[in-house]
């Protein structure tokens, strides 16, 4: 199923003329925050979003764990007015554990899984609603990835708001593999966000997220608010920076990430 659904997203992205004319639209990057975009990029368009480099920290009674991670790659295409598709790399990955008591550290190092998605927008190229489905094939470590084939399924709406404002919503539900990898369970949530521009080229958000991971094993929410900056630099080029902070005890204490987006 995994080759015919790989096999398929190629081959329908050869049959885009490479001189398609790109109409002009929002700027639509995914990054940087929380919740999803509702926009698509335009027949033959591309964006490589890419993470730089996120630097998550965590510390209970227990341990201290530093997570850093560089060079994640999101490459989109769009194929249509409305529907896009991406191939994504989770990139270089070093996760540390201290122990508090001992001193003792592990570690583990290396590449991240690789996801495919479809986002088909359900009222225009810019929103305000679109629909996004995903799967993510376990490429990297056990302790790195999911180690099995997961997926989902998004629905990002975007609401324009006096004085500027949008606000920003993403319900998601997946299919997750079981911390035992015997089966798999549904996980849910959703982020809720406002924006705001602070000049032609410069904008700020404010987010919310919640997911609830119902692993039979090790059920847990996962909370946190973001905050991120967008500096539009040229036409088709952004630069983004954010900083999370955990609102529970799954999140990471903080989060901070910097990245670049360039549309071609």
């Amino acid at each position: 199923m995994n080759a015919r659904l790989t096999a398929l997203l190629i081959a329908t992205a050869a049959l885009v003329p490479a001189t398609a004319h790109a109409e002009e639209r929002e700027f639509c990057a995914d990054r940087p925050g929380l919740g999803t975009p509702a926009c698509t990029l335009a027949t033959g368009d591309a964006m490589v979003e890419i993470g730089l480099a996120a630097w998550d920290h965590s510390r209970d009674r227990a341990t201290v764990d530093d997570d850093v991670t560089a060079g994640d790659v999101l490459v989109r295409l769009g194929l249509g007015e409305t529907t896009e598709v991406h191939l994504s790399f989770a990139g270089y990955a070093h996760q540390r554990v201290r122990d508090r008591a001992t001193g003792g550290v592990t570690s583990v190092s290396g590449v991240g899984d690789v996801t495919l998605a479809v986002r088909q927008g359900l009222a225009g190229a810019n929103g305000p609603v679109a629909v996004q489905a995903f799967v993510t094939l376990p490429t990297a470590k056990d302790a790195l990835g999911a180690g099995r084939l997961s997926g989902g399924i998004l629905l990002p709406v975007e609401v324009d708001l006096p004085g500027d404002f949008s606000l920003g919503l993403t319900p998601e539900v997946d299919l997750m593999p079981d911390a035992e990898r015997h089966g798999h369970h549904l996980a849910w949530g959703g982020v809720i966000g406002l924006s705001h521009p602070l000049g032609e080229k410069l904008s700020l958000s404010g987010e919310v997220g919640m997911f609830r991971d119902d692993d039979p094993d090790d059920a847990n929410t996962d909370a946190r608010f973001a905050a991120a900056l967008a500096w539009q630099v040229a036409e088709r080029v952004q630069i983004d920076v954010e900083a999370d902070a955990g609102l529970s005890a799954a999140a990471p204490d903080r989060t901070l990430a910097l990245g670049l987006a360039w549309r071609f």
